[in-house]
């Protein structure tokens, strides 16, 4: 398919065609250029810093793998990973300074609910080992319900 040799001029909206337009581009704009998702639902996909090599090998320790479109040329619509930039012609997606990485979205929701168990835990242990220290010195504790109401 050749492109065509002239350029076809702007004319002027009509308002229904400008209020179409207009609701295209806020929607096109309201997309984070950083946007992915792979259009699979068992992939989980980030944006991984690609200049430092301890990140890298740490995403990859975890079982992340650089995401790869295997048809860079194809439509939009027939791609892995739904972004909003397009795929580098060897089939990788970078954005400034990222570099889009894959992982199973069963191990990802692991690290995730790992993650979030230790944090609990840390917080958890943070008001044991106060409580503790605060008992040895014979000081007055008590905790507070979500209101701000004391519960003992």
């Amino acid at each position: 398919m050749s492109e065509p040799t002239h350029t076809e001029e702007p004319r002027m909206l009509t308002p229904e065609e400008r209020a179409l337009r207009y609701e295209e581009l806020r929607r096109r704009t309201a997309r984070s250029r950083i946007f992915a998702r792979c259009r699979n639902a068992a992939i989980e996909v980030r944006w991984i810093r690609k200049d430092d090599p301890t990140d890298i090998s740490f995403h990859k320790w975890l079982g992340f793998k650089l995401a790869s479109e295997p048809n860079p040329k194809a439509p939009e619509d027939r791609r892995r990973f739904e972004t909003a930039i397009p795929p580098n012609e060897d089939g990788t997606y970078t954005c400034g300074d990222v570099i889009l990485y894959e992982i199973p979205k069963d191990d990802y929701d692991f690290y995730l609910n790992q993650n979030r168990a230790t944090a609990n835990s840390m917080i958890e242990n943070g008001q044991r080992a106060f409580r503790s220290e605060a008992e040895k010195l014979e000081v007055t504790t008590f905790t507070r319900d979500k209101s701000g109401q004391k519960i003992g």
